[in-house]
Formats: C-alpha cells, sequence, structure tokens
C-alpha cells in the first residue's frame, strides 16, 4: 500500500484513521501591502526590515521580551512565509522611499557637493566627477 506525499493519515477519537489530502487544506492568503493580523507578526516583520541601526529593540530577545513571548517563538514567527512575505515588501518600499526622498533633494545635494569640491575637498570633487561624467555611457 502506498500512501501519496501529500496524504497523511490521523486517527480520530474513535480509533478509526482518516487520510487527508494537505493540498486542500485552506491557503492563507496575504496582501503584503497591508499590515499583518497580529500585532507581533507586524512588529518581527518590521524588526526584520528596517536597517539594524534604526531598529527599535536590537535583538529577538528584547523584542520577545517586549511581547511576553520566548525568543525562539519569535524566530520561528519571522521564518513563517505570509512574514518573509511582509518583510519583502517592507524592504521594497523602504528602499523606493529612500530614492524618493534623495531624488527629491538631490538639487541641493549636489549643489553642498560642488560648494565643497570648489572648497578643496577631493571626495565632493570625485562625487561630482562621477554625476557629471558617468563610466556607464549614461
Amino acid at each position: 500500500m502506498s500512501i501519496d506525499s501529500k496524504a497523511k493519515s490521523t486517527t480520530t477519537e474513535a480509533g478509526s484513521t482518516e487520510q487527508y489530502d494537505r493540498s486542500l487544506q485552506r491557503k492563507r492568503k496575504c496582501n503584503p501591502a497591508r499590515p499583518l493580523y497580529r500585532v507581533e507578526d507586524e512588529a518581527i516583520a518590521q524588526q526584520v526590515a528596517m536597517p539594524k541601526s534604526i531598529r527599535e529593540f536590537k535583538s529577538f530577545g528584547k523584542l520577545a521580551e517586549h511581547f511576553k513571548l520566548s525568543r525562539m517563538t519569535v524566530y520561528r514567527r519571522s521564518k513563517d512565509p505570509m512574514i518573509r512575505q511582509r518583510i519583502e515588501w517592507l524592504r521594497m518600499h523602504y528602499k523606493h522611499t529612500g530614492a524618493l526622498i534623495a531624488r527629491r533633494s538631490w538639487e541641493q545635494i549636489v549643489t553642498s557637493h560642488v560648494e565643497a569640491a570648489l572648497a578643496g575637498n577631493v571626495k565632493s570633487a570625485r562625487f561630482c566627477m562621477e554625476v557629471a561624467w558617468p563610466k556607464d555611457g549614461r
């Protein structure tokens, strides 16, 4: 007798065994643009997605203490597929937001670098040279 790799046998209270197909289980759908349902899960996603230098909690242990969970529970939840999708979306969103902020103030950035380059700052001069004459031929 061969058992399908997706099928699993369980024993009910009466002692009979039932077979069910894991592929028929309800699949969780997640919109990564919306916050997760559990506050703890959303905090885990934001913790992992944030750059280390600006994280509110410096470790999973501190995050676990704040939500009164064990450190391993927080670690295991961070591997959940829904939380991973949310982490990837948050990282992409943070990257685009940072690029937008830089683009908005690009004129000020270049102006300050030009002034610094004229004053003798070598790093600013290199920056101005790379912007004016890019190597990739844009």
